[in-house]
């Protein structure tokens, strides 16, 4: 009788595990299917916990991903250009600094510093940002050191929502500056849920 119990009980457990197993994911809900349609949370970029909620929002986010590299913030930077402060994330990568923002447009997120170049371009997408749909091209004309300069950059949704390294929800894309001229200009990305950065390969 007392193992047939203990069987039953068995039985049970593995039932609402299963069905647990298939309830979708805040990662699941984020994708259309039928349309293609993503929505893209800074939490896929920082590597944090995602509650499903389709805002953009710079919260508090703490990454180590390998030797010598981590990512932290946000903090209050001020601009070069003698603007309001704004919040930035800061990311170091074995000595390379950078600070990252959101987009004036909410479309992704960019590179206001990086201690590799002395320019400042506000409004860069290094990562995108919102709904975007598979296959998806946006181009941006970045006006740079207060419009001394220009820009062309283009970033293309080469693999909305796949499975990369047996993570579900990654996001891979092709993120093109100045027409590829240069070292760094023409690189691939891949994001996956908590995680961040997994993959990138390119002429950097």
């Amino acid at each position: 009788m007392r193992g047939r119990a203990i069987a039953a009980l068995l039985v049970i457990a593995v039932a609402a595990t299963t069905v647990r197993a298939t309830e979708p994911t805040v990662w699941d809900r984020a994708f259309d299917a039928a349309t293609g349609v993503r929505f893209i949370p800074v939490e896929l970029w920082t590597g944090a916990e995602w509650d499903g909620t389709h805002e953009l929002r710079m919260r508090p986010a703490e990454l180590q991903f390998g030797r010598g590299k981590r990512l932290g913030g946000p903090v209050s930077w001020n601009p070069p250009d003698g603007g309001e402060p704004i919040l930035v994330y800061e990311r170091v990568n074995q000595g390379k600094r950078q600070l990252f923002t959101m987009a004036p447009d909410g479309t992704g997120l960019g590179r206001v510093y990086d201690s590799r170049y002395p320019r400042y371009c506000p409004g860069e997408v290094k990562f995108p940002l919102g709904y975007w749909k598979q296959g998806e091209v946006r181009d941006y004309t970045l006006k740079c050191d207060g419009g001394r300069s220009t820009r062309t950059l283009k970033v293309t949704i080469e693999a909305i929502d796949f499975t990369y390294a047996s993570v579900a929800h990654s996001l891979r894309f092709h993120w093109l500056v100045d027409e590829g001229r240069g070292r760094g200009t023409d690189m691939r990305y891949i994001y996956s849920p908590r995680h961040g950065l997994v993959d990138v390969r390119g002429n950097e």
